[in-house]
């Protein structure tokens, strides 16, 4: 990890689910992302790549004219990422439990759970408008 107080990266994605495939090379570019643990990498582009599509269905609704831009600061601290989209934003409250029986056979809905289960924390912040995720 670098020893300046924070780096920022910027990645601009269109609403596109093919711009997934970008997400890993963006995150290779950043200074000291290589130096983290092969898990540590894993558990950031699962969690990333699931916001990212996410803003991508969800808030831009496939919509290739709208953007997601993704801002990461790496710091020895750890690392925050902020996910912005075009859409209105969401309740994460309103969200179903994927593990409730009545979910539990469902195609979708399960991103959530997983980025809580591998960020340290996860969070919508209305004001701004973007899911702010820690690691």
């Amino acid at each position: 990890m670098p020893d300046k107080k924070s780096i920022k990266n910027t990645f601009i994605f269109q609403s596109d689910f093919t711009e997934l495939e970008k997400l890993d090379e963006c995150l290779n570019s950043i200074e000291g992302y290589l130096e983290l643990s092969e898990d540590k990498q894993y558990e950031i582009m699962l969690v990333l790549s699931e916001a990212v599509a996410n803003a991508i269905e969800h808030a831009n609704e496939l919509n290739s004219s709208k953007k997601v831009k993704i801002v990461i600061a790496l710091s020895t601290e750890g690392i925050i990422a902020e996910i912005y989209d075009e859409g209105p934003g969401f309740d994460p409250a309103k969200l179903v439990n994927p593990l409730e029986k009545k979910a539990i056979l469902r195609d979708h809905g399960r991103g959530w759970y997983l980025m809580q289960h591998y960020s340290s924390s996860i969070e919508w912040d209305n004001e701004l408008k973007c899911l702010r995720v820690r690691f």
